[in-house]
């Protein structure tokens, strides 16, 4: 980068590095993000009971307290017909136990180093089920069996699941590869809504309902790749092991980035041609001012002298 004296570094940041946002990676990070959160959630079986635990949590204020705790997990034994639920603060300290025989604190996590993530679930010790909360300073404690009935309970397709970071308009499928074909596992959407946007005008042919999933998938493989490089395709596809994810999210058009992109560094080319026609600009106006200088102080030391003559010729 060329370095012009009188630039501020704000001035220059924002001229100079303006193209920088335009490249960002953001997009491709959502995307990566975006299907590694959803492919954990359908290979995490108990995932979806974790948000509902979630759900009750939120319902109560200062959970440190331990009449509190006994009321969420009151909440939490009715609501999931539990057998047997204790809840820990962060210092693995019992706050609540339906048990009233039960331990002062969780062995596991404060004597045997079992590590549980935020959101997360493990099998303790007692082979019973931990989660802990999202942030952090809560465990649950609860019988494997019942964990499981809930799952059962809750099984088939999951059709309206979309996480809370990336709610701003994203639409995704998510198939898995089978012998046959493909599974269709989970979709935001309607399955009956059209695959394309309307402004794309094009039209796709009734989907028989015998052959649903077959025919989606193969149409959103189709419209996941475009022939042209300056049109965007209408699904992006992701594929981490025997799962794909077909999905659609705000964002600018090629064309549009591409214009970014050249408006970005048009400006900066301008901006840096302007800086160092100014640069030269002030150069020259310090080398003619210093000129100016040596020439006053050059008819300064010619005055001296002849005055200095004058001075000796009449003292003589």
């Amino acid at each position: 980068m060329v370095s012009i004296p009188f630039f501020t570094s704000e001035w220059k940041d924002a001229v100079f590095f303006s193209p920088v946002p335009v490249l960002s990676s953001q997009p491709k990070q959502k995307k990566e993000l975006f299907s590694s959160n959803l492919v954990h959630r359908l290979e995490d079986p108990y995932y979806d009971l974790g948000l509902r635990f979630e759900y009750l949590i939120r319902e109560f204020s200062n959970l440190s307290s331990d009449k509190n705790a006994e009321s969420l997990g009151k909440s939490l034994r009715s609501g999931f017909r539990l057998k047997l639920i204790r809840i820990y603060d962060y210092n693995f300290r019992s706050m609540y136990s339906s048990d009233p025989e039960g331990p002062a604190f969780h062995s596991g996590l404060r004597l045997l180093g079992l590590e549980v993530l935020r959101s997360g679930w493990a099998e303790d010790t007692e082979k019973f089920l931990l989660y802990r909360s999202s942030n952090g300073e809560l465990y649950f404690q609860i019988p494997k069996e019942d964990g499981e009935r809930i799952i059962k309970e809750s099984t088939g397709k999951k059709s309206s699941y979309l996480p809370r970071e990336f709610s701003e308009g994203v639409l995704y499928w998510v198939f898995r590869k089978t012998e046959e074909g493909h599974e269709l596992l989970e979709t935001n959407l309607d399955p009956n809504s059209p695959l394309l946007p309307e402004k794309t005008k094009r039209i796709t042919e009734p989907v028989p309902r015998e052959d649903a999933e077959t025919t989606t998938h193969a149409l959103l493989e189709k419209f996941s790749k475009s022939d042209r490089f300056i049109e965007r395709p209408v699904w992006e596809k992701a594929t981490q092991g025997n799962t794909e994810i077909f999905l659609t999210y705000p964002r600018k058009s090629r064309a549009q980035e591409m214009l970014l992109i050249l408006a970005a560094i048009s400006s900066s080319l301008l901006a840096l041609l302007g800086g160092v026609l100014a640069a030269r600009i002030l150069y020259t106006i310090r080398i003619e001012k210093r000129y100016l200088e040596r020439e006053d102080a050059l008819k300064m030391k010619t005055e001296l002298v002849r005055l200095l003559g004058l001075f000796r010729e009449r003292t003589r």
